[in-house]
């Protein structure tokens, strides 16, 4: 079942916490352990008793992995357990994955989740730290005046100049970002003039009938006010911005360079899933801890070269592939594989990617039986 909605003040300790702490100290926290006694040979044995001891981004990576289906079974009521559990104590990947979860903005999360007021905390959370700790506050503010139903006593109490701001920043900021760079992609970044080619009548109808997904209805907001916050998003926030990433690349760890060539990330990903995906995970994330990661970065710190003769020559329990696979083809390959580090930063807006018909699959040795065979065609 889904957890219960942060209070304001939960809600206040957290931005508080981050406040002061800055992003930078969960950035900077040690890389995950292992286990001490037995050595664990599952990825989630490897971290989950990480997970229950408090790491939240540990936690977190434990949500992700239930939201994938990645080394342990598909579950979405986990998922955004650990979640929650993660973004109370502050990890901004998981408030992003809150906001997702709420605004039922991707295929798939079940109604019961949609909850447009949980949805506009976390995007503001997570949107404000991310890109100044001291913005928080705002966020909070935001919250607060969302849950507010009398909107006139909210317009009474805010100076005339500051009614675009204030209105923008209570009903629009969690999702279009409080810099007008939107929390997810199927929300305009007013900041890079999206959808402003639209006229102002418009614009104002669509505000005021809550367009699609839209949380509220501003409809009992007055029009001068509306007019103030349209004005708001178009001599603030786009005309005084420049061109930067969305809110949520910020969440990121870049690692795939931005000359890389899609049509051969493509090939990248359809030789991955083959050959790769058994074992490293189909979105990064490994069965077995003999395995690297990728979406947690190991092995990235090698160079290209040093990736591609790994696939050639082999290395541990992983085969030479060099008489199976082209030069070309294990190029693309080391292309695909830095894009998974970039996907798991940004979030579950990625498009899970599903367990090819065949595919190789190397188990440790203590897993496997007399003769059975070291590769698995069925990926069992």
């Amino acid at each position: 079942m889904p957890r219960p909605a942060l209070s304001v003040s939960c809600a206040l300790l957290v931005t508080l916490w981050l406040y002061w702490a800055g992003t930078d100290t969960l950035a900077q926290q040690p890389v995950f352990d292992e286990t001490g006694g037995i050595p664990p040979e599952t990825t989630f044995e490897r971290f989950a008793p990480l997970a229950e001891a408090g790491d939240p981004e540990v936690q977190h990576f434990l949500g992700y992995m239930h939201f994938y289906g990645e080394g342990v079974e598909l579950d979405l009521n986990k998922a955004h357990a650990w979640f929650h559990i993660a973004a109370e104590e502050g990890e901004l990947k998981s408030m992003r994955n809150l906001g997702l979860f709420h605004a039922r903005g991707i295929n798939g999360i079940p109604r019961q989740y949609y909850d447009p007021i949980e949805a506009n905390l976390w995007f503001s959370l997570a949107t404000a730290n991310a890109r100044d700790a001291q913005r928080s506050p705002l966020a909070i503010a935001n919250y607060e005046n969302f849950l507010a139903t009398d909107t006139g006593e909210l317009l009474k109490s805010t100076p005339q100049q500051e009614i675009g701001q204030t209105v923008y920043a209570t009903f629009c900021a969690g999702c279009h970002g409080f810099d007008g760079h939107s929390s997810y992609p199927l929300v305009p970044s007013f900041a890079l003039g999206e959808s402003l080619e639209k006229t102002d009548a418009l614009l104002l109808r669509n505000i005021g009938r809550a367009l699609n997904e839209r949380p509220h209805s501003l409809n009992d907001i007055p029009r001068p006010a509306l007019l103030a916050t349209l004005g708001y998003i178009r001599n603030e926030l786009y005309a005084r911005s420049t061109p930067t990433l969305l809110s949520a690349s910020l969440l990121a760890t870049p690692s795939t360079p931005a000359s890389t060539d899609r049509t051969q990330i493509r090939l990248g990903e359809k030789i991955y899933l083959q050959f790769c995906g058994g074992c490293h995970g189909f979105n990064g994330i490994s069965a077995y801890v003999n395995s690297p990661s990728f979406a947690l970065g190991e092995r990235m710190h090698k160079s290209d070269e040093e990736l591609a003769s790994s696939i050639r020559n082999g290395l541990g329990e992983m085969p030479s592939w060099e008489f199976m696979l082209k030069p070309e083809q294990i190029d693309a390959l080391v292309s695909f594989v830095r894009t998974f580090e970039q996907a798991y930063a940004s979030g579950i807006d990625n498009k899970p990617r599903p367990d090819p018909d065949h595919f190789f699959r190397f188990a440790p040795k203590s897993r496997r039986w007399p003769g059975q065979l070291h590769n698995l065609p069925t990926g069992e």
